[in-house]
C-alpha cells in the first residue's frame, strides 16, 4: 500500500499557510505607514482641500482585500479620524474642517471599504468553488494514474516495496542534497513532499510495454531493449495529457520529468534524448540513483540480489559518467542509512 506521507504533507500546507498570514502582516503594516506618510503629505500641502487627501483611498483598500473586512473597516475609521478633527482644511489660514464635511468622508471611506470587502469576499468564494471544483477533477485523474502503477506494478517482479522504497530513498536523498549550497534555494518542503509523491509513477510506461518484452527471463535482445526504453516516453505521454489540464500543477510537472528522464545518464548515454549532465531535471537524477540502487538489492526473473556493499561498487563506478558525482557523494556519505531504510521498508511487505 503506497504511503504518501500525512504528516508530511500537513506540515507543508502549515508552512504555506504561515507563510500567507506572514504576507498579510506585512501588508497591514504597509497599509499603515502608508495611511501616515499621505497624512503628513496632506498637512503640508495645505490641508484637506487639496486633493492629496484622495491617496489614502490606496492603503484602504490594500488593508482591506489583504487582511479581511474587520480590519479594513477599522483602517478606513481611522483613516477619516486621521483626516477628520485632527486635520485642518486650510493650514496656512488655520481653518478647521466643519463636522460635517470630516464625517461624511468618514463614512465614505467606511462605504469604501465595505464595497471592496464584498468583491474581496465574492471572488474568493468563487476562487475557492472553482479551485474545489479543479481538484476533484485532478484528484480523480490522478486516482487513475495510481491505478496504472498498480497495475503496471502487477505486471512484472516489482512488487509494491519497490514504489515504497523508492519513495522514501528518494525523499531521504533530497533531504540531505537541500543541505548543498548549489540546491539550498532550489529544494523546500514542497520539492520534498513532491518528489515523495511523484517518484512513485517513474515506470507508469510499463503499462504499454508487452508482457513477452516486459516479463522475460533472460538478457533482452537488442530489439527487445529497445522495446522496454519506450516505457519513458509512454509514461511521459500519459502525464503530459493530464498536464496540459493543470499546467501550474508542480506534482504533475515533476511527475513527468522523473517518468521521463530518469534513464538520462549524466555523460549523455542515457535515453531517451541523451541529455547531459545538469540538463537532466534534478528529480531524474535523484531518481536515477535510487532506482539503481533498488533495482541492484532487488531479485529480478533475470537476476538474484546484490548485497550492498556490491551495490555500492557499482554506483561509485557510475559517479561521473551514469550519475550526477554530487548526489552520488552525498547518497555514499549517508549509504548506511540508505542500506537500513531499504531493509526496513522490505521487511514490512514480508
Amino acid at each position: 500500500m503506497l504511503n504518501f506521507g500525512y504528516y508530511e504533507f500537513n506540515w507543508v500546507k502549515s508552512m504555506s499557510n504561515l507563510k500567507v498570514k506572514t504576507k498579510k502582516n506585512y501588508f497591514l503594516i504597509f497599509s499603515y505607514i502608508l495611511t501616515l506618510l499621505i497624512t503628513i503629505i496632506v498637512y503640508y500641502t495645505g490641508g484637506t482641500r487639496y486633493v492629496y487627501v484622495m491617496f489614502i483611498n490606496i492603503p484602504i483598500i490594500i488593508a482591506t482585500s489583504t487582511n479581511g473586512k474587520i480590519k479594513g473597516y477599522v483602517h478606513a475609521v481611522l483613516c477619516g479620524l486621521l483626516l477628520g478633527p485632527f486635520m485642518p482644511l486650510d493650514v496656512d489660514l488655520n481653518i478647521k474642517q466643519d463636522l460635517i464635511n470630516w464625517i461624511i468622508r468618514l463614512l465614505f471611506f467606511l462605504i469604501m471599504s465595505i464595497i471592496v470587502s464584498i468583491f474581496v469576499d465574492y471572488y474568493k468564494k468563487e476562487f475557492e468553488k472553482n479551485n474545489r471544483i479543479e481538484k476533484e477533477i485532478s484528484d480523480s485523474h490522478l486516482s487513475t494514474i495510481y491505478a496504472l502503477v498498480k497495475l503496471s506494478d502487477s505486471r512484472d517482479d516489482e512488487t509494491g516495496a519497490h514504489v515504497e522504497r523508492v519513495s522514501h530513498l528518494c525523499k531521504y536523498l533530497t533531504q540531505k542534497l537541500a543541505h548543498l549550497p548549489k540546491y539550498k534555494a532550489y529544494i523546500d518542503g514542497i520539492f520534498i513532499d513532491n518528489i515523495f509523491k511523484a517518484c512513485s509513477l517513474h515506470d507508469i510506461g510499463k503499462v504499454g510495454i508487452p508482457d513477452n518484452v516486459l516479463l522475460k527471463p533472460g538478457k533482452l535482445s537488442i530489439d527487445e531493449f529497445e522495446i522496454i526504453k519506450k516505457h519513458t516516453v509512454i509514461g511521459a505521454s500519459i502525464l503530459k495529457e493530464v498536464q496540459t489540464k493543470y499546467p501550474n500543477n508542480k506534482f504533475l510537472e515533476m511527475g513527468y520529468q522523473i517518468v521521463h528522464y530518469h534513464h538520462e545518464k549524466w555523460d549523455g548515454t542515457g535515453y531517451p534524448n541523451g541529455l547531459v549532465s545538469d540538463n537532466i531535471p534534478l528529480s531524474a537524477r535523484i531518481m536515477a540513483i535510487v532506482d539503481v540502487y533498488d533495482a541492484l538489492r532487488s531479485k529480478r526473473l533475470y537476476k538474484e540480489a546484490y548485497s550492498h556493499d556490491v551495490s555500492l561498487v557499482l554506483i561509485k563506478q557510475g559517479r561521473g559518467n551514469h550519475f550526477d558525482p554530487d548526489i552520488v557523494d552525498v547518497f555514499l556519505e549517508h549509504e548506511m542509512e540508505f542500506s537500513n531504510l531499504f531493509d526496513e521498508i522490505t521487511n514490512q511487505f514480508e
